[in-house]
């Protein structure tokens, strides 16, 4: 949300063209033909008055949370469009009336409980009902993006994104998308996930709702999703924060397995983005390795929200899909399962963080195996190089990988955890912590059994040079489906 005017300084302007009214409690959608225009906002500012007196309001809008809402310095803001989630938006600068930069920007909300499957992305209509901002005082893209973060439809990457740099941009592949290192209008690096075909638009939305409510610390930063068609099929891109330290698998691979004191905050970072999900009643369902990418200083943010759902959503938590040696027990044997989940995840996560290895994989990468092996959840701790670690981190694990979902932590009771809160173990190894961080020989990848919309850019393998921070499939890692629709 941009902020009221507070310096000298003019603040960005946003106000609701006249065709709506003038009543904050009783302003109506417009409806233009788009027939024969490009976008929306063009078939706009071909027909309608942009004089002094025809082209605005008294009525200021801005963006509160998902919301679109009407500012008045009388009342409390006014929402217009309750929900922003994949409503189309255009723009269109303005080459007549009181303002030489404004720009015309049209929101076209999908219809009513129809989701992504009521916009143009199902088919385009001769006409479009929708919402019509003046802007001014900022470059269009400035609030643009701003709607685009709320989770709204846009149609321009081609003209908002340009390869970050000569020669090969592509940072990531998988079966389902390509990601690459693009460079925003405003100068900075983002990763576009540019998807290779889609049919499951529901799934699109599930995930673009998640990271667009989740917005936060420990979060990947979303910065919108785009479409277009291309040859007769409808192409998805999303956009994303760039995180140039690579994801959690590929340091513990390439750097070795951590010490107490070194994976500490790392998972405490972990588990602040594990509550701030769990929150907002959402399950992510796919949490490991390659899903923790970092940001500058180690910072943890949870990545690849292709599989999360909101816990009300009795269909998909229905289903039975993650990552074997990270899925918790209770999806292996398809009962009934809630956000601990993901706990049981991160709790493998952080074995992985201290050992390289996880505790339930096999050593032919037999996805059953690991999941059988799961479904016991035998957790052996006295032996290499846990024996010498403090019984507190021991404890955490224990109530992190265990079979009981009722035993299980909760992201907010780990948090509290003396292991996590760094309180002192006089009967594990006060050194262990202290000592040198011992390089292990490398290991296998664990196998990995995921159902998923698309390849998002934490993919595992950071490429050769820092600056790019891409993410490659590593070899070896054996991919098959589990699900139950």
């Amino acid at each position: 949300m941009f902020p009221s005017s507070s310096s000298s300084s003019p603040s960005p302007v946003f106000w609701f063209h006249s065709c709506h009214g003038q009543d904050a409690r009783a302003l109506k959608p417009a409806t233009v033909n788009r027939a024969g225009f490009a976008s929306v906002a063009e078939a706009f500012v071909a027909v309608m008055d942009f004089s002094e007196s025809g082209e605005q309001t008294s009525l200021r809008c801005n963006v509160d949370g998902l919301s679109l809402v009407v500012e008045d310095s009388s009342q409390e803001p006014v929402p217009v469009v309750e929900s922003l989630l994949m409503s189309e938006v255009s723009w269109c600068p303005v080459k007549s009336g009181t303002h030489a930069d404004m720009t015309l920007v049209a929101i076209v909300p999908p219809a009513p409980g129809s989701g992504i499957r009521g916009t143009s992305v199902t088919g385009l209509t001769s006409t479009a009902e929708g919402w019509f901002i003046c802007v001014h005082g900022c470059t269009p893209h400035s609030f643009v993006d701003m709607l685009s973060a709320c989770g709204c439809l846009r149609t321009d990457l081609d003209a908002s994104f340009t390869m970050a740099h000569d020669g090969d941009c592509a940072i990531g592949e998988g079966a389902y998308a390509t990601v690459y290192q693009m460079r925003a209008a405003a100068g900075h690096d983002v990763a576009v996930k540019q998807m290779h075909h889609t049919t499951d638009l529901e799934s699109i939305e599930r995930e673009v709702a998640a990271l667009a409510e989740l917005r936060g610390d420990h979060i990947i930063g979303f910065r919108g999703i785009f479409w277009k068609v291309e040859t007769e099929q409808v192409r998805f891109s999303s956009v994303f924060d760039l995180a140039l330290g690579g994801d959690l698998l590929y340091k513990v691979l390439h750097l070795g397995g951590m010490t107490e004191a070194s994976a500490r905050p790392l998972f405490k970072g972990i588990l602040r983005g594990l509550k701030r999900i769990h929150d907002h009643n959402i399950v992510h369902r796919d949490v490991k390795t390659e899903n923790i990418l970092l940001q500058s200083g180690d910072v943890p943010v949870l990545a690849d929200f292709g599989l999360a759902c909101r816990i009300t959503d009795e269909q998909q938590m229905s289903r039975r899909c993650g990552s074997a040696g990270f899925v918790a027990p209770e999806v292996c044997l398809g009962t009934p399962y809630d956000c601990k989940v993901d706990n049981f995840g991160a709790g493998v996560v952080l074995y992985f963080m201290l050992s390289r290895e996880t505790p339930f994989s096999s050593p032919d990468l037999d996805s059953a195996a690991t999941m059988r092996k799961t479904v016991k959840c035998s957790l052996h701790l006295q032996r290499p190089p846990f024996d010498s670690m403090t019984s507190r981190l021991r404890n955490i694990l224990r109530q992190l990988i265990c079979k009981s979902q009722d035993d299980r932590l909760t992201a907010a009771a780990a948090l509290e955890h003396s292991w996590i809160v760094g309180k002192s173990d006089k009967t594990g190894s006060s050194s262990s912590s202290k000592k040198k961080e011992k390089v292990l020989e490398p290991l296998s990848p664990v196998p990995v059994v995921e159902e998923r919309s698309g390849a998002d850019p934490e993919q595992t393998r950071p490429d050769e040079s820092p600056t790019q921070g891409g993410y490659l499939q590593p070899a070896g890692v054996q991919q098959s489906n589990l699900s139950q629709q």
